[in-house]
């Protein structure tokens, strides 16, 4: 018979794999939850930062309106002295920049490193040319100026702030951002959809972008509003927002964030929990989105899980070892218990009966009784073996159904079988051997036709003569000899 154990090898290293493999999916659930969580932080944060950008801007366009409106010629005092220089370029622009002490002199402010102007203006020849019309705009936007770069300063993600007139000239805070003004900027620009929806008489405040900075390379979102006075268009301030500093500084998970405009593109198949960018009040069709590459996404899954994944491999390692020796365990003490066993009756052979005397508690008295069946060569050659190995299951059987779980019974090798018990009535365990030899003959027609008897013979001792198992094995086939030889189908008992 081939011992085939349930505790195969496949289920050694299956089981334990599809336990990891289960907690391994917990594990990368909870690294993709961590994941929507911070990013979901990160959109928040980025929308935020936009909309304090879009209030600065609000409050410059807001500073713009009471220049039109307020009519006191105390606000444009300051741009009547000599505040600022002009020069031509060699480009043929005419750039004009602040006098700073002069600057912090009218305005008062004692505090001048507090004071630190940032800004520059720049124009067509034209605005060199003192008289001129557009001489005197932009000397008198300029007195807005200093507020450009007050804010420009409050935010490291706010890139600058301008103002671009249509009449062909800028105003920028920090002042380098005019050195990328060309004859044909102002053209370019009032191209643009934010101009000309502003020009159209349209005055919100809009989001364009991204789009990658002239002067950094880098990509911007373009917060811009348009001017009016009594519904004359007077051109557009703006304010360029920094992609890359609007996240949490130092996350990882800001800096894959990426922009598109849903106008120019579409959302990219590896976009991962896309979100519109919404602030109310503000046009804008920008969405944010997390660029999910699988190569990172996995380099960083394995260092950030580290800790835990060494524990699920180690957790692996110890169910496999530990199904590996319960295995192993299984399969020493079935083939310990198969050397010990009868393979036909699946009773103790004499090797097992030996081992199960020993483990006894003693009591009162102990009997053991050998069976043999009767005739037994006489049935083989009659019916053939096969039913002679009936005939013995059978009996083998019966002395199981009819025995105690506290019993020992064996069989000791062709037709002889061996019973031990131990109590504390003789007499009843005498009703029990006889009630056994009775039994087994009057079931046997269920194995063939004709029946078939048994002869035992059945020693009992006082536990306490130290009989030992050889004396009681002699005692018990003498008596058995004794049944044979007075008729068989009978048991003799000490």
């Amino acid at each position: 018979m081939v011992y085939r154990s349930r505790l195969t090898f496949k289920v050694v290293f299956l089981v334990p794999l599809i336990l990891a493999m289960t907690i391994l999916a917990f594990i990368v659930t909870g690294y993709a939850k961590d994941i929507n969580k911070d990013l979901n932080v990160e959109y928040n944060s980025i929308s935020r930062n936009i909309e304090h950008s879009v209030k600065l801007l609000s409050g410059m366009n807001y500073s713009f309106a009471l220049y039109f409106n307020d009519q006191d010629e105390h606000l444009h005092q300051i741009s009547k002295h000599d505040l600022h220089t002009q020069e031509m370029g060699a480009d043929g622009l005419c750039l004009w920049l602040p006098k700073s002490r002069k600057i912090q002199s009218a305005y008062r402010a004692d505090a001048r490193e507090v004071l630190k102007l940032d800004y520059a203006a720049k124009a067509f020849a034209e605005g060199c040319e003192p008289g001129s019309d557009l001489y005197k705009d932009i000397e008198s936007k300029l007195v807005l100026a200093p507020n450009f770069s007050f804010v420009n300063g409050i935010e490291d993600y706010i890139l600058g702030l301008y103002y671009l007139s249509p009449k062909g000239y800028l105003i920028a805070s920090p002042a380098h951002m005019v050195d990328h003004m060309h004859q044909n900027t102002v053209s370019i620009v009032q191209q643009r959809e934010y101009w000309q929806e502003a020009k159209s008489g349209i005055s919100s405040i809009r989001i364009n972008g991204p789009v990658k900075d002239i002067a950094t390379d880098n990509k911007i979102l373009i917060i811009s509003a348009g001017l009016f006075d009594e519904n004359e268009f007077h051109g557009v301030v703006a304010l360029d927002v920094l992609v890359s500093k609007l996240y949490t500084e130092g996350s990882s998970i800001g800096e894959r964030i990426q922009f598109i405009n849903l106008n120019d593109a579409v959302l990219p198949s590896n976009a991962w929990m896309p979100r519109t960018l919404w602030i109310d009040g503000v046009k804008t069709n920008q969405m944010m989105y997390f660029n999910w590459q699988w190569s990172h996404e996995i380099h960083s899954f394995l260092v950030n899980s580290a800790p835990s994944l060494f524990m699920l491999l180690a957790l692996y390692a110890v169910l496999v070892i530990s199904l590996i020796y319960i295995k192993i365990t299984n399969e020493r003490k079935h083939f310990k218990d198969l050397s010990q066993r009868d393979p036909l009756t699946s009773l103790l052979n004499r090797r097992g009966f030996e081992v199960a005397y020993k483990s006894f508690d003693n009591q009162k008295y102990e009997g053991l009784a050998v069976f043999d069946i009767d005739d037994f060569k006489k049935i083989n050659d009659a019916f053939g073996h096969d039913v002679g190995d009936d005939v013995i299951c059978g009996v083998a059987n019966c002395l199981n159904r009819n025995s105690r779980s506290s019993d020992v019974v064996a069989r000791f090798g062709g037709e002889e079988f061996v019973l031990y018990m131990q109590g504390t009535d003789a007499d009843k365990m005498i009703e029990a051997i006889q009630r056994i030899q009775s039994e087994i003959g009057s079931t046997s027609t269920k194995v063939i036709e004709q029946g078939y008897t048994i002869s035992a013979g059945f020693a009992i001792k006082l536990t306490s003569q130290n009989t030992g198992l050889e004396q009681l094995l002699k005692e018990a086939d003498d008596k058995l000899y004794t049944a044979k030889k007075m008729g068989k189908n009978q048991v003799v008992i000490d």
